[in-house]
């Protein structure tokens, strides 16, 4: 009989069966987080939706740094190749209170410049998409046309859904919180 046959049976039969089926996720399993991220998902849009009538009423998102601050997470600046979601979903719900333009650049698959229908200050949007897994956007200020009125963004920059992709910055640069602290972060307090 070929040693090598031996020598590969023996270490195939080792492994104790329990250690290689959890090695895979259940269909079930997959199911039960999608449910709970929607869960976290809708939390943090319910968030976002309050916070936005919030600085509507008081002012305009602009003059918030904190909006600021999660709005323009962007992966190019730590050289990594991840999503936020929270940039994306402050960025799609607060999209309503923005004229939109052309932007000059192109260094994006879309560029657009964003102007706020309030106080007038100007941002740069873009989206780019490093793979068929990940995408990104992000809303940089270019601009603030009114004063500052938050309090100020911090770091690591909490977030409760978090981050997606091939590669994250480093764990000093953002910080997982539960919902309780990301709803005082974002709400000022």
């Amino acid at each position: 009989m070929n040693p090598f046959k031996n020598i590969f049976r023996s270490a195939k039969t080792r492994q104790p069966e329990q250690e290689t089926a959890k090695r895979y996720i259940s269909n079930e399993e997959i199911e039960q987080q999608n449910k709970a991220f929607m869960l976290r998902f809708e939390q943090v849009k319910d968030l976002f939706i309050s916070r936005l009538a919030v600085y509507n009423a008081e002012n305009c998102p602009c003059a918030y740094p904190r909006f600021q601050q999660i709005i323009g997470i962007d992966c190019r600046d730590t050289g990594h190749s991840f999503k936020c979601f929270e940039t994306d979903l402050l960025i799609n719900l607060s999209k309503v209170g923005f004229d939109l333009e052309k932007s000059q650049l192109s260094d994006e698959c879309t560029n657009e410049k964003w102007i706020c229908k309030k106080c007038g200050s100007t941002y740069e949007y873009g989206w780019s998409d490093f793979s068929i897994y990940v995408e990104r956007q992000k809303l940089k200020l270019v601009h603030l046309a009114v004063q500052p009125k938050g309090k100020p963004a911090v770091h690591p920059i909490p977030l409760y859904l978090g981050l997606m992709g091939h590669s994250y910055p480093p764990k000093n640069e953002i910080a997982s919180v539960d919902f309780a602290d990301f709803e005082n972060y974002m709400g000022e307090k």
